[in-house]
């Protein structure tokens, strides 16, 4: 940067700085329900052109499915999913953006050269802390619908506290014509480990899609 201002913390990182907007948490909440359904909406219409990154982390062993972010582009309302029918599902969420709000009574802000805020010290912060982009296929097998069900892991520990991008699961893979399958992930406290598994016609046996984790900063 040619001017402005920049925090680096013991490691030499760079942690704030007055060009680039930090992942800011919007709001935050829990859900419980059924695996037919379950919606969520936000506390207030989230105004930007891009939907919000929401991060979803179960408290019980279950699966995300038919993902949804709900609302369209300067109108986001909510996000929704699917799981296991008639298995119960709750945990704790947060959605976030690179994008900050005016909160602090008194402190710091810090604003880009097109008047853009780009920090409020009254607002949480959230990290990106791995991502997976490397899967291992460990299966695949024929349903009663005809369709056909392809399971992949990789080596990825549930008890970090991390918080999975919904936004990525909620978008298809393409097959190997023209046909689309739909994406599911299967938290597996029981066996430590994340499973990705796309249902559909034509799938291909290597998943390309990565998955991201993040934690609010403490």
């Amino acid at each position: 940067m040619a001017y402005g201002l920049t925090f680096r913390n013991n490691s030499n990182v760079v942690t704030l700085d007055s060009e680039f907007a930090r992942l800011v948490v919007l709001f935050k909440g829990g859900w419980s329900g059924d695996g037919s359904g379950v919606g969520v909406g936000f506390p207030n219409t989230i105004t930007s052109a891009e939907p919000p990154l929401v991060f979803v982390r179960p408290a019980q062993s279950n699966m995300f499915c038919f993902c949804k972010i709900l609302g369209a582009p300067g109108a986001w309302t909510g996000f929704s999913f699917r799981g296991t029918v008639g298995t119960y599902t709750s945990g704790t969420w947060f959605c976030a953006a690179f994008q900050s709000q005016e909160k602090a009574q008194f402190g710091l802000r810090l604003w880009d050269g097109s008047t853009r805020l780009l920090f409020d010290n009254g607002t949480a912060c959230a990290q990106f802390t791995r991502a997976i982009s490397g899967w291992s296929h460990i299966g695949s097998e024929q349903t009663g619908q005809g369709v056909y069900r392809l399971s992949w892991t990789a080596y990825t520990p549930l008890s970090t506290g991390d918080f999975m991008l919904l936004n990525n699961i909620a978008m298809d893979v393409a097959g190997s014509t023209s046909r689309q399958g739909n994406m599911y992930a299967l938290w597996q406290y029981e066996n430590d480990r994340l499973v990705m598994q796309v249902v559909g016609i034509d799938i291909q046996k290597t998943l390309y899609t990565p998955v991201v984790f993040a934690k609010p900063a403490s």
